[in-house]
């Protein structure tokens, strides 16, 4: 199989001096990172995704008659476009690269950090002085412009106080220390919790490339779960050694001892399941967009392969995510949330890119159970046959 090729930084900065030097630790502004790009849907077609039913989509307002940083959500129509006022707003589309697959293309230079991490595409196309007001996000994010200019101003000291009456967490006070004005090519690397307001300087349009960063807590409350789902239900505490005691009110020093051990004992994260855990937790589809199974499901793995012979490429569903982990002498592929136990060569040729040459794919098909994967996933539509290389 071909060696996987490091992915190239874009623009001037190398991969290992922006890991370095800026990743969750500054802001970077890289001019012409993207010379001559153009973005994967034109105004008005953007506009027509946000009209669709599965599609994420919320228009922002900064003046309204119900107040300041009004939000209304989609599926829009034509009428609510027609509403519109001549500045001052924006729309903002969600998981673009799951709706149309070509967008991918501007996720692949980034996947130098890790799958897991990443989140979606995310194209926003605001109206003269459009914005989303300042705000702070918990998560890194590459924002590259595509159309027209617009203005960033970023603090890195401000006050965390937020305006009342809108949905946004608009900054109440904000007084920027940078200030840039980007335009088609150029691009803003942001880490977390910097406070930033992009201003559209007449129609822009920009492409947010963002990364996942689950919090501690919703983590733990997740895995509690799964320890929760394992333990016998009928398990109860029990207190055969009980003694008289002077106060029935108190809670006894044995009675903590005894449950808290009881609890600590259940909690203890154990290195095997919580691996199998986290890629099930990472990969989750939480887009709630899923691959379209065939009309005529194969049953026979052999099937599949006469299939991928007669066939260029195999492609990942563009709303699914696959990732995997090692584990031992074996490796765990997870696939929307379903784990598969394969082989090594399988799980980094259909992790490695979204597009995968036949001949690599049958290649990797070293054990039974990487034949059972493929045709597992072949089934639920996650990956499906094609002729051509590119996304589409």
């Amino acid at each position: 199989m071909p060696q996987a090729q490091p992915h190239p930084f874009p623009g001037d900065l190398s991969v290992e001096t922006f890991l370095r030097d800026y990743w969750q630790k500054k802001p970077a502004l890289v001019r012409q990172s993207f010379p001559g790009i153009r973005s994967p849907l034109s105004a008005d077609e953007l506009a027509g995704l946000a009209c669709e039913d599965n599609v994420n989509a919320r228009l922002v307002l900064e003046h309204h008659e119900d107040g300041p940083w009004f939000v209304q959500h989609g599926p829009f129509d034509d009428d609510d476009f027609a509403a519109l006022p001549e500045s001052h707003w924006t729309l903002l589309v969600t998981d673009i690269e799951k709706h149309l697959p070509a967008a991918a293309a501007l996720i692949e230079p980034f996947r130098f950090i890790p799958d897991w991490r990443i989140d979606d595409l995310m194209i926003s196309y605001a109206a003269d002085g459009g914005s989303v007001g300042p705000h702070t996000d918990a998560y890194d994010v590459f924002l590259i412009q595509v159309l027209g200019k617009r203005r960033w101003r970023i603090s890195e000291q401000f006050r965390d106080n937020h305006i009342d009456g809108s949905e946004l967490r608009i900054l109440a006070e904000f007084r920027h220390e940078q200030e840039w004005l980007l335009e088609p090519g150029d691009m803003l690397y942001l880490p977390p919790n910097i406070a930033h307001h992009g201003i559209a300087v007449g129609e822009c349009m920009t492409c947010s490339v963002g990364f996942r960063a689950p919090s501690y807590r919703h983590m733990i409350g997740e895995y509690a779960e799964t320890i929760a789902a394992g333990i016998d239900a009928e398990a109860r505490y029990t207190d055969p050694e009980l003694r008289m005691q002077s106060n029935p009110g108190e809670i006894s020093p044995q009675s903590l001892a005894v449950m808290q051990a009881e609890l600590a004992r259940r909690l203890v994260v154990d290195g095997n399941s919580f691996r199998r855990w986290f890629g099930e937790f990472t990969s989750e589809n939480r887009a709630g967009l899923y691959p379209d199974a065939p009309a005529l499901p194969l049953t026979r793995s052999e099937n599949l392969r006469q299939l991928l012979r007669a066939h260029r490429y195999i492609r990942r569903a563009s709303c699914s995510r696959f990732v995997f982990v090692r584990e031992h002498d074996q490796v765990l592929l997870f696939v929307d949330g379903e784990c598969y136990e394969t082989g090594a060569a399988f799980a980094e040729c259909v992790c490695q890119a979204y597009t995968i040459a036949s001949d690599d794919l049958l290649q990797s098909l070293v054990l039974e159970r990487d034949s059972e994967a493929l045709l597992a996933l072949y089934n639920r539509g996650c990956l499906y046959l094609h002729d051509d290389d590119e996304h589409g």
